[in-house]
């Protein structure tokens, strides 16, 4: 069975909490509020982002900072090196190689994302790339939309959705798609766990995962068992009973 497989980027495919953090708190500093660990970022993260900063600066942005906060976000990222995880690449090859389709979808600003993708060499892997062109959201907003583009080919496929926040659950439910969510990304495994979505601490595991589930899913029901015992035209041999 060949699946299709729409992967996060921030948190998922990308080792960048750390630059995410950085990110944060320079924009923090524009707004005159105090840094914050990446403790504080885990347990306040949450979509769409300006709500995120509404909690961490503790009132309501006003349009034209929320303007500023993100500018000075992008900004501080264009000067920072993106980073795969180490198992990221050879998964993608093996899912690759296996006939799956993969694409890439993320609230990450569009232009942002291509260039990450295209500085790491691994623009191949996927059928689309989506970022985020419009105003800021939530994935379950944009990832209809985004299964709409693929080709007819594709979006027959059963979907696995593979990210680190409960935002790319919603999403993937709202699409029936099955989803499983990687623990070593923005928000805290207990969180992702405590909600009852399946959890792992490896991409590979993320993806065997989510194989298993599908097959789950497209095998037919077993037929009730019953005590009816089934018709042979040849008797059992002496001594044998039928069970």
């Amino acid at each position: 069975m060949s699946i299709h497989i729409v992967w996060d980027w921030n948190g998922t495919l990308t080792d960048d909490r750390q630059d995410l953090l950085g990110a944060v708190n320079h924009t923090l500093k524009g707004l005159r509020a105090a840094p914050i660990d990446l403790a504080t970022y885990q347990a306040r993260h949450v979509l769409p982002v300006r709500r995120l900063y509404t909690r961490l600066v503790n009132r309501p942005l006003t349009d034209s900072e929320w303007a500023t906060a993100q500018r000075d976000f992008a900004d501080f990222l264009r000067h920072s090196t993106p980073r795969l995880r180490t198992e990221a690449e050879p998964l993608l090859a093996r899912v690759h190689d296996l006939g799956h389709s993969q694409s890439l979808l993320s609230l990450y600003p569009e232009e942002l994302l291509r260039g990450e993708v295209q500085r790491l060499g691994i623009t191949r892997f996927f059928a689309r790339i989506d970022g985020r062109r419009g105003p800021d959201g939530t994935k379950e907003g944009v990832l209809a939309d985004h299964l709409t583009a693929l080709p007819p080919s594709i979006r027959s496929r059963p979907l696995l959705v593979i990210g680190d926040s409960l935002d790319d659950a919603r999403a993937a439910q709202a699409v029936s798609a099955q989803s499983v969510l990687f623990s070593g990304g923005l928000e805290p495994a207990e969180r992702l766990r405590s909600a009852g979505w399946p959890v792992t601490g490896t991409l590979d595991a993320a993806v065997n995962v989510g194989l298993r589930r599908l097959a789950a899913r497209a095998a037919p029901a077993r037929p009730a068992r019953t005590s009816t015992i089934p018709f042979s035209p040849h008797p059992p041999p002496k001594g044998r009973r039928h069970l």
